[in-house]
């Protein structure tokens, strides 16, 4: 008589680790799709030259440079290996926004925010000192874009939010992060603006890769616990034009 068999081990589910710049494509296309039923509607028999002569505008583009970004960070991310899990587009509980990727590496939890700049140089600012206020920016291209690091407090605090619960993960450090895609920094040193890293490509893979205690089961649970708070938006339904 054959002996009994062991019994299995319940294997975990995949995690659901999103698409990389999901939400910023599937905005542009609703932007692009939306002008070109308007310009076909106006313009019955001149509509599709009209458009194949015209492009988007600016403030539809910029959704979809902003998903290109967003996709060349995940697959730098994803050249990482097994060091990091990276969770990409992120739904936020009782919010519209989201989160472009959360990654679960060795040192804790990285929030960053992917934005692209082409060629843009990215610099620091600082005024003020002895009689008046001390006041850090960040300027693009000679641009104050200091809202961009404005913003990370709320994206830290959503994630905290969602690790609050777990006993194991409450004080997880959290580090927030701006990762500009194809732009200029400068040769020497990081910049850093109060709790937020700004860097580009390179820079982020070696920050969210560096030692830390955690170890790959450790990151795994990790993963799982943001996965399941912050779950992956689902791709938009053509046919509600959502």
């Amino acid at each position: 008589m054959a002996a009994d068999s062991e019994p299995s081990t319940p294997v975990e589910p995949a995690v659901e680790l999103g698409i990389a710049g999901g939400s910023a494509q599937q905005e542009f296309d609703r932007r692009h799709a939306k002008r070109e039923e308007r310009v076909r509607s106006a313009h019955p028999r001149l509509g599709g030259l009209i458009l194949a002569l015209s492009d988007d505008p600016q403030s539809t583009t910029a959704w979809k440079s902003g998903a290109v970004g967003e996709r060349k960070l995940g697959a730098k991310l994803t050249s990482l290996g097994d060091t990091v899990i990276a969770l990409h587009d992120r739904q936020v509980p009782k919010s519209r926004a989201n989160l472009d990727h959360l990654v679960v590496g060795p040192a804790g939890v990285y929030v960053i925010d992917a934005k692209r700049y082409k060629n843009a140089k990215i610099a620091v600012r600082r005024s003020g000192g002895f009689l008046t206020p001390t006041r850090t920016q960040l300027m693009v291209s000679g641009r104050d874009k200091t809202k961009l690091v404005d913003a990370m407090t709320w994206q830290v605090a959503a994630v905290r939010a969602a690790l609050a619960a777990s006993p194991e993960f409450a004080d997880a450090p959290i580090t927030a992060a701006l990762c500009f895609i194809d732009a200029e920094f400068p040769f020497f040193g990081t910049i850093e603006i109060g709790d937020v890293r700004v860097r580009g490509l390179g820079g982020t893979a070696k920050l969210v890769s560096a030692a830390g205690p955690f170890d790959a089961a450790t990151r795994d649970r990790l993963a799982r616990r943001l996965a399941s708070e912050l779950p992956a938006k689902p791709p938009s339904n053509p046919a509600s034009g959502g």
